[in-house]
């Protein structure tokens, strides 16, 4: 199930046009169990959806940028990433994995800034803060004069953020399963919403291409604030 929001009114996300994505029966129902942040208890299909995959990474409006974040292998889709795709950060489960993979991919980690820190050296790998957690920019349309850091492909650095929601000590432990973000707040009312809506026949990939085929040119779309790459769970 997909839902989309053609203009952002979220604070951070303000401008851009978003989704969530979520089951049809579960709203986890599209993340691979190995997020270290999925909460469900119930059992994921490890099986990327190919379709979705295929539809998202050319879901890129003309002469714009989409972007978004997986915690799904990034064998999958890594290699196929290029300067006319959607930029998939690969959302490592620990800083010593983020340093692994930086230098093939564009990687996120959850990061335990301290509060008036911007940067920070892990093992040698510069890791830079989300400019929107400390007021640098307002949020992502204007990270980065208006090219998001997390909607560049080639860069040499990871970025960091720092944990948050209600279950924040949860997601800044990589051994503690669970502290998803979007499992409470308004970005959870609308994740829900997701699973409960009408889709009628239309996939996830037939509904993305057609909202980003409708998008402005040099529109920023920032894809599935919710939700990940698997096939539906259902």
């Amino acid at each position: 199930m997909l839902k989309i929001v053609e203009t952002s009114t979220a604070k951070k996300t303000v401008g851009l046009a978003i989704t969530y994505r979520a089951g049809s029966q579960d709203k986890y129902g599209t993340c691979p169990s190995a997020c270290v942040l999925n909460c469900s208890k119930k059992k994921a299909k490890e099986k990327v959806d190919s379709d979705y995959l295929d539809a998202l990474l050319k879901a890129k409006p003309k002469r714009g940028l989409s972007f978004t974040y997986s915690s799904a292998d990034p064998s999958n889709y890594a290699h196929r990433l290029n300067e006319d795709s959607t930029v998939i950060n690969y959302s490592a489960p620990t800083p010593d994995v983020a340093v692994e993979k930086f230098k093939t991919m564009p990687v996120a980690v959850v990061y335990p800034w301290k509060p008036d820190q911007k940067n920070a050296r892990h093992k040698g790998a510069l890791i830079v803060r989300c400019p929107a957690e400390y007021n640098a920019v307002r949020g992502c349309a204007d990270c980065g004069g208006g090219v998001p850091l997390c909607a560049r492909l080639n860069r040499n650095y990871i970025i960091g953020f720092e944990p948050h929601g209600a279950q924040k000590k949860k997601a800044a432990d990589p051994n503690i399963k669970g502290g998803c973000y979007a499992a409470n707040g308004h970005t959870n009312l609308h994740w829900t919403a997701t699973t409960l809506q009408e889709q009628g026949d239309e996939t996830d990939a037939e509904r993305v291409t057609r909202f980003v085929r409708g998008l402005p040119p040099r529109a920023i779309v920032r894809h599935h604030i919710a939700g990940d790459v698997m096939q539906d769970s259902a």
